[in-house]
């Protein structure tokens, strides 16, 4: 996929976009997005970057969800998505994604600059259930360690793990959020 600039009205080319960011006038907010050095980086910005993988129907989840959130600062490699209920399936071929075919309930997904992503609770509750089943790395604890040093999200995310909600490990899920927990890998390695 050819790199693009954000709020370009003219699409522009790989060496314009390479000239603009050697300049400084562009800095490089993913692989695939460019955007101007005055524009901060956010929850929008990292939206309309990672756009690019999620076609119609698509959700940014786990460490990709984290990412636009702010919660880690990198983008991640590979990126992860996953359906929302009731979209339309369909084949999704694309170097550097996961797609994880399980629907993702609307009720988890929010619109961000027009890029569907799950959820701070439901990015919590996924970076923790990969910890429990062996499929997270170091940028994956490092996410979870930054949930759990942010005390003021801790009572939003026990609520929506107590839900009556049929998704396992969210009593594990909610551990990692108790006061005192200083080693937050001893669950999670």
């Amino acid at each position: 996929m050819a790199p693009s600039a954000l709020r370009s009205p003219v699409p522009l080319s790989v060496a314009e976009l390479s000239a603009a960011a050697l300049d400084g006038d562009l800095q490089r907010v993913s692989r695939t997005a460019y955007a101007p050095i005055r524009l901060p980086a956010s929850e929008i910005v990292r939206a309309r970057a990672a756009r690019e993988v999620l076609t119609g129907g698509l959700a940014a989840v786990g460490i990709t969800a984290a990412w636009i959130h702010g919660v880690t600062p990198h983008e991640p490699d590979p990126h992860h998505v996953q359906r929302i209920e009731d979209a339309p399936a369909r084949r999704h071929w694309q170097a550097g994604v996961v797609v994880h075919t399980w629907p993702l309930p609307r009720a988890d997904a929010l619109e961000i600059a027009g890029t569907h992503v799950a959820t701070l609770e439901r990015t919590f509750y996924d970076l923790a259930r990969a910890a429990f089943t062996g499929g997270a790395d170091a940028a994956h604890r490092d996410a979870i360690g930054w949930f759990a040093r942010h005390s003021e999200l801790h009572p939003r995310l026990i609520e929506w793990l107590n839900r009556g909600r049929r998704l396992r490990y969210t009593k594990r899920a909610a551990q990692l959020l108790e006061p005192g927990q200083d080693d937050v890998t001893r669950y999670t390695s």
